[in-house]
């Protein structure tokens, strides 16, 4: 059995990556819900300032981890003259600080693992850019950036370091779009449907696989060829 902490635990994909890795002990994050599935859970508002030693906390008496699995988000629609700043603190700490936060105080526990794990959901838009996201897919982005870099940094442990960039989930954020939206967004993709998170588990679960040893500094493209 491995030990794997989820944040976004309660959302549309992290609880989908919980269900899939529900035989393994899972520490869990999310801002206010209770996870579905069993898991030693604590709540933190990642989009908020949190210090390193609070979360620390958490993590007392837990002696290694192997993998981290990044699934927080939270969609930002807006131009960027109408964007406030206070908006783009909350998408940057969600995003980046929140993450390096928790790579730094799980590091030493990722590198007592034979096949360390971290993996980070970014999106679509943080490989394409999107009008109306900018600020959103810019966080993405540098996601993206960290993946890559954090990669180079780490290779000559054991641990690897992935993203995985979904295109358009069925989810809370397809849910807010009207009913035209949604109809006109279904005639974009290639497969006229979107994507499920069960698709999205499944490639968290093919990379936490030891077998994916190689694997490293990916960005892994779902959204069934609507951008390749």
């Amino acid at each position: 059995m491995a030990r794997y902490v989820i944040t976004g635990s309660t959302g549309d994909i992290g609880s989908a990556v919980h269900e899939m890795l529900e035989s393994h002990e899972i520490i869990s994050f999310s801002k206010s819900r209770k996870p579905l599935y069993s898991s030693t859970h604590h709540h933190i508002d990642l989009a908020k300032p949190f210090s390193e030693e609070a979360l620390e906390k958490a993590f007392s008496g837990i002696g290694s981890v192997d993998g981290l699995i990044w699934c927080p988000g939270e969609s930002l629609y807006n131009l960027i003259q109408d964007t406030a700043l206070e908006e783009v603190d909350a998408q940057y700490n969600l995003a980046i600080r929140s993450l390096v936060a928790f790579v730094r105080v799980l590091l030493p526990k990722l590198r007592k693992s034979a096949s360390g794990r971290i993996i980070v959901i970014t999106s679509v838009w943080g490989r394409n850019g999107a009008s109306f996201e900018s600020v959103y897919a810019s966080m993405k982005g540098a996601q993206e950036a960290l993946v890559k870099s954090l990669a180079k940094e780490l290779s000559a442990t054991d641990i690897t370091v992935n993203g995985i960039a979904p295109g358009a989930v069925e989810g809370g954020m397809t849910g807010l779009l009207s009913a035209e939206d949604r109809a006109f967004l279904l005639e974009e993709l290639p497969q006229s449907r979107f994507v499920s998170t069960v698709e999205i588990a499944h490639a968290v679960r093919y990379l936490l696989d030891p077998k994916a040893a190689s694997v490293n500094g990916e960005i892994m493209n779902i959204n069934g060829g609507w951008y390749t």
